[in-house]
């Protein structure tokens, strides 16, 4: 009787999602099997845009300057009227977390890139023509049925995770389903190879007749997005003839190279359940975002940043089960909010009627009289940023549930890095004073050991290095970052997760109350109690 192959993880789907939590779960030695169906990663561009919260991600793992080297980095936005004259424009240069904000890719390039990544990870098999068709969760763990050609078998996994796309089979086996509605218009996707268009931002055309995107790639790739109107047939609109028109409407050369021709119904959902006891739904099988923000890809590496770390936790035995029930509190709020934002920004791009396309234009053009309003949205301020109010930290103030922003640091004179590559992939305690010393010997004592795999000093701007007792590294904020971060506060220990969210922020005044909260809230976690704390007194 053959023995079954076990795994700490199984993960179905091998698209962005999958690949990138094989390549999170591998950083952490995790025995992680990655099953995909088709033959190899995709070989059609999807996904056009990643962000720079996906890029901290990839840094995690070593693979964002490969990545970012593959890409068209730091694109803007052109918004044009009817008329085709410009009315608004965004074009972010803040890298508040370390990376440019709009980044055009390939997505079978950086699938490529990822799976070579995950390859290289000794603890990761990947397999590919491997269809799941079933699961069996006993309690104990997960039974997983796969079907390769020439052989069907089992596999055992503590942890199953669907990353099996908006049909998701994992998704309708726990009984899962997704809310939300279809939009009943439909849009031509349009790629391109070979493009003579040399702009490198993003044409917003929005015209109420026939609102459209030209957005720019990497290596002279571009892709259009262009609405179909009423009545309008999707088998006529694919045809190349009528691709061509198209292209050459919206200002392109209608003889490029076209590689891609379809229609698509866009989706606005989320699921109910992303967990059901030792199985859990990842990007598009939790969630579709339509493609108006360009998030949806980037909404499921945030799934997976959030839930690597937790399940390594778990298994290691540093964090109880109940850590796991935090996933769904901390990630199905902030993913409905960017579909809202993404729907938000249809509504710009794809005004349906005049009037609504004129008073649009009239807001915008009033926005850039107003230098605040003007920098808001330039640097795409408006875009919903990552904030959780219940999960895995102690609220109160402004920055538990925040992705703490990652500054540059000097290590020593001349070296200066970006700040996550001085923290490891574990927790870790941030002492942000003008002498971290003094301040770790009040704070130091309340914080629990979890958060000092990585404790590091890091002093303002404008101090200089100096002599100070600190039995830990030493850095210097050279762009003010993390003392932006925490004003009004002039000292604090930020206490960080692995996904660089923030668990707590304490100082000498209140690390006396939030000492034993921290410790509750751990313990919560072994007694299979999601961790959901209230805000100290």
């Amino acid at each position: 009787m053959s023995t079954l192959e076990t795994f700490d993880v199984v993960i179905a789907g091998a698209g962005p999602t999958g690949l990138t939590l094989a390549n999170l779960l591998g950083l952490y030695g995790v025995r992680t099997l990655l099953l995909e169906q088709n033959k190899a990663t995709v070989g059609e561009p999807r996904a056009v845009s990643i962000d720079d919260e996906s890029l901290r991600s990839l840094q995690m793992v070593g693979l964002a300057e490969i990545a970012l080297a593959q890409m068209s980095p730091g694109y803007g936005s052109v918004y044009l009227d009817p008329k085709r004259r410009p009315f608004a424009a965004v074009h972010p240069v803040i890298e508040e977390y370390g990376w440019t904000k709009r980044n055009a890719f390939r997505q079978p390039v950086l699938e490529a890139t990822l799976a070579e990544g995950a390859a290289a990870r000794p603890s990761v098999d990947m397999r590919f023509e491997a269809v799941v068709s079933d699961h069996v969760d006993d309690g104990a763990g997960v039974t997983i049925k796969v079907s390769q050609p020439g052989r069907d078998y089992e596999v055992r996994a503590a942890y199953f995770v669907g990353c099996d796309g908006g049909r998701s089979r994992t998704r309708r086996a726990i009984g899962a389903t997704l809310g939300g509605s279809s939009f009943e218009e439909k849009w031509l996707i349009l790629d391109t190879v070979g493009t003579t268009d040399p702009t490198r931002e993003t044409h917003v055309f929005s015209d109420p007749y026939r609102p459209a995107l030209s957005l720019p790639g990497p290596n002279r790739t571009r892709r259009y997005e262009i609405r179909l109107r009423p009545g309008e047939d999707a088998a006529e609109m694919e045809t190349e003839a009528k691709a061509r028109e198209l292209i050459a409407w919206y200002g392109g050369d209608p003889s490029v190279e076209i590689e891609r021709r379809v229609v698509y119904n866009f989706q606005a959902r989320v699921a109910d359940i992303w967990r059901r006891g030792r199985v859990f739904l990842c990007g598009d099988a939790a969630h579709l975002t339509p493609p108006f923000a360009g998030q949806g890809m980037n909404a499921g590496l945030r799934d997976v940043s959030n839930l690597a770390w937790k399940l390594h936790a778990v298994l290691s035995g540093r964090i109880g089960e109940g850590l796991l029930d935090t996933y769904q509190i901390e990630r199905r709020d902030h993913a409905w909010g960017m579909i809202e934002y993404a729907i938000t920004m249809g509504i710009v791009i794809s005004p349906h009627h005049r009037l609504r396309a004129w008073a649009t234009r009239l807001l915008f053009r009033a926005m850039g009289l107003v230098p605040t309003w003007k920098d808001w949205l330039v640097q795409m301020k408006f875009k919903p940023k990552p904030r959780f109010d219940a999960g895995f930290l102690i609220p109160g103030g402004k920055l538990p549930g925040t992705m703490f922003p990652q500054p540059r640091i000097e290590v020593a004179a001349g070296d200066i890095r970006r700040l996550d590559s001085l923290l490891g992939s574990g927790f870790s305690a941030l002492v942000c004073a003008a002498d971290p010393g003094a301040l770790w010997n009040q704070v130091g004592p309340q914080v629990p050991a979890l958060f000092q795999d990585a404790v590091v000093g890091i002093r303002p701007e404008l101090i200089a290095f100096g002599p100070t007792p600190f039995a830990h590294p030493m850095l210097r904020d050279v762009t003010g970052g993390t003392f932006r971060a925490i004003a009004p506060l002039t000292q604090a220990v930020v206490l960080l997760r692995p996904d660089r969210y923030v668990a707590a922020v304490l100082t000498p005044e209140n690390a006396a109350s939030l000492g034993p909260l921290l410790a509750k809230m751990l313990d919560a976690t072994f007694a299979g109690i999601a961790p959901v704390m209230q805000k100290a007194a």
